[in-house]
């Protein structure tokens, strides 16, 4: 039988998808504030495979990622997404969002996004928020699976991520978390059967 453990220490992961570097700016401040110390900061993607912001953020809309350190908890998935929507509200201008920032996580094996909107491959989080898993790590790279928007599908951010792993490995070493020793947890009506 498998007992729980302690909580798997992940990389906190941020989105933000921007029209002018003003607002980028503006934002990576609020969320160093919220996430902590920046680590790795990509390069500016562009977002052209949807026009689905563009009457908010027009035509030149860009994409950027964040991770941040210390390490955390996975289940904090929808408290740093109700943050990042109190955050895009304050750095709106006359009800249009100038930003679009989507927290998430890189563990091992996947990068997971929040959303706030329901679908068959999401996993609900609480609080009205799900947990999208939108790029798999398998056979040395990142992938997006067929469910996953078209521009982790077709590889642009793989390096970006290839190098977020490689931080994520580093910092797990040196994490004292990782020193002490495993949750023991006791079952309600369970007793030691070797006494």
């Amino acid at each position: 039988m498998s007992l729980p453990e302690n909580f798997p220490l992940v990389m906190a992961v941020v989105s933000v998808l921007y029209g002018d570097s003003e607002s980028l700016k503006q934002a990576v401040h609020h969320l160093q504030l919220q996430f902590g110390e920046l680590v790795l900061f990509s390069e500016s993607f562009p977002f052209d495979k949807s026009d689905y912001y563009q009457a908010e953020m027009g035509t030149s809309i860009r994409r950027v990622w964040l991770c941040f350190a210390p390490l955390c908890d996975p289940s904090e998935l929808p408290a740093w997404k109700e943050k990042c929507i109190i955050l895009e509200d304050q750095l709106s201008n006359n009800g249009k969002r100038l930003v679009n920032i989507d927290p998430g996580y890189l563990d091992h094996g996947k990068l997971v996004l929040a959303s706030c909107k329901a679908a068959p491959d999401k996993i609900y989080m609480g609080r009205g928020i799900f947990a999208h898993i939108c790029l798999r790590y398998k056979k040395g790279d990142f992938h997006g699976p067929e469910h996953s928007f078209a521009d982790f599908i077709d590889g642009r951010f793989d390096k970006f991520f290839r190098s977020a792993k490689q931080l994520l490995r580093k910092l797990l070493k040196a994490d004292p978390r990782l020193q002490e020793p495993p949750l023991q947890v006791p079952i309600p009506g369970q007793t030691d059967i070797r006494s």
